[in-house]
C-alpha cells in the first residue's frame, strides 16, 4: 500500500511533468512576477491642475465648534470662513486646552455620524472640537474633489492663521483627517508653515485616500515633513487607501488590506475596512494602554503578518501614549468587534482573525463530504 505523503508526492512529479511538457517549468507564486496590489484608481490626470476658489464661494467654508459635555444637549455653533475672530470668542474655546480639528472626506459634512463620533470622544478627553465643513467642495465627481482639496488647503491655513493671530497654540493643534480629508489636512498643514513658519502639532492620517493620490511626491499628499508628529492609521491599503508608510508612525492594522468584521464582511470588505480607521482610533483614545502594535521591516512584511518574526520584538502604542521616537512601521492586531483592541494577546502567533477563521474550517486531519 501506498503512503498518503508519497502519493501526494508522486501527484506533484505527475502535474509538474505535464506542464514541463506543455510549458517547460512549473509554476510557483511569485511576487516578483505578479506584482504588487496598485489599488483603486492610483492616478487621475489633471487633478493636480490648478483650482481656483472665489471670494463668494468661501462663505461655503466653514468650522463648527462642538461641546458634548450636556448629554441632554449637544451645542454647535457654525462659523464660515469670514468669521474666525467671532469663532475665536466663542465660550466653547479655550486655547490654554489642545484643539482638534477634524477634517471629514470625500462628500463627509459635519452634520453626518462620523465627525459627530470623533467630535464626542475628543470633547470627553477635554480637547476643544472644530469640525471643518468642506462638503461644498467634496460633493463632485471624486477627481474633482481630490483638485479641489489643494485650494481648501490654501484657505483652511487662512483660517488656521486668523485663529492662531486670536491666541491659538499651532503646537496646541492636533487635526485628524479622514481618506480624502488626510490630504486636505496635509495641504492646510503645508500652507500654514508657508504663511507662519510654523509647523501645527500633530496630524492623524486616518487610512489616507490612495485614488488620485497614492503615485504622487510628497508635495502632492500627505507626509510626515507636514507636522512634528504625524501618524498614519491603514486599513484599506489595497483599496481605497494608500500603502506608503507616510507617517512617522504608521500602523497597519490587520496587515492594512482588510478588515474582520462583526456582519456578513464580504459585502463591504473595501468600504467598511477603509472606514474602519476611525473606529479603531476612537477607540484607542479611550483605551490608551491596550493598543499594542509590533513593528515591522517592511509593509509587505506587514501584509503578510510576518512581524512577529522579527528579533528583537519592538512594540508601541496606537493613540496619545504612542512614543514619538519610536518611528517605523508597525502592525497591529484588533479583534473583529468594539472595542477592537487585543493588548498583549495581539502579540501572539494565533491572534490574526482571518488566518484562525480559515483555519477553524480546515481542522480535522481528514473530512469526508457524504
Amino acid at each position: 500500500m501506498v503512503m498518503r505523503p508519497v502519493m501526494d508526492l508522486v501527484n506533484m512529479l505527475v502535474i509538474c511533468i505535464l506542464v514541463v511538457i506543455g510549458s517547460g517549468h512549473c509554476m510557483y507564486s511569485s511576487k516578483e512576477l505578479e506584482g504588487y496590489p496598485a489599488g483603486f484608481m492610483a492616478d487621475c490626470p489633471g487633478s493636480d491642475k490648478e483650482a481656483i476658489i472665489t471670494k463668494n464661494t468661501l462663505k461655503n467654508l466653514s468650522m463648527t465648534v462642538v461641546s458634548t459635555s450636556n448629554p441632554m444637549k449637544e451645542i454647535r455653533r457654525k462659523y464660515n470662513y469670514y468669521q474666525m475672530k467671532e469663532l475665536a470668542k466663542d465660550p466653547l474655546l479655550d486655547f490654554n486646552k489642545r484643539t482638534v480639528l477634524y477634517i471629514g472626506g470625500f462628500l463627509d459634512s459635519p452634520n453626518f455620524p462620523i465627525p459627530g463620533r470623533v467630535a464626542k470622544v475628543y470633547d470627553s478627553i477635554g480637547y476643544n472640537v472644530l469640525l471643518l465643513d468642506t462638503s461644498y467642495f467634496t460633493t463632485y465627481e471624486y477627481p474633482r474633489a481630490s483638485r479641489l482639496a489643494r485650494p481648501v488647503g490654501v484657505h483652511g491655513a487662512k483660517m488656521l492663521f486668523e485663529l492662531k493671530k486670536q491666541g491659538l497654540d499651532p503646537k496646541k493643534l492636533d487635526v485628524v483627517g479622514l481618506s480624502l480629508g488626510v490630504h486636505t489636512a496635509s495641504f492646510i498643514a503645508k500652507n500654514f508653515r508657508l504663511i507662519t513658519g510654523v509647523n501645527i502639532s500633530r496630524i492623524t492620517a486616518l487610512d489616507p485616500s490612495g485614488p488620485c493620490f497614492r503615485n504622487l511626491g510628497p508635495e502632492d499628499r500627505i507626509d510626515k515633513s507636514d507636522a512634528d508628529f504625524v501618524e498614519m492609521i491603514a486599513t484599506n491599503i489595497d483599496g481605497y487607501g494608500m500603502a506608503a508608510p507616510v507617517g512617522h508612525v504608521n500602523y497597519y492594522v490587520n496587515g492594512g488590506e482588510f478588515q474582520p468584521g462583526e456582519l456578513v464582511w464580504f459585502l463591504c470588505m473595501t468600504l467598511c475596512s477603509h472606514i474602519r480607521s476611525y473606529m479603531v482610533w476612537l477607540s484607542a483614545l479611550q483605551h490608551p494602554n491596550s493598543f499594542i502594535a509590533m513593528q515591522c521591516d517592511s509593509v509587505q512584511q506587514a501584509r503578510f503578518k510576518k512581524c512577529r518574526e522579527r528579533k528583537p520584538l519592538v512594540t508601541n502604542l496606537m493613540g496619545l501614549k504612542v512614543d514619538k521616537k519610536n518611528e517605523g512601521i508597525f502592525y497591529l492586531a484588533t479583534s473583529a468587534a468594539y472595542p477592537y483592541y487585543l493588548s498583549e494577546r495581539g502579540l501572539k502567533q494565533n491572534s490574526d482573525l482571518f488566518k484562525s477563521l480559515a483555519a477553524s474550517f480546515n481542522k480535522e486531519k481528514l473530512i469526508k463530504v457524504r
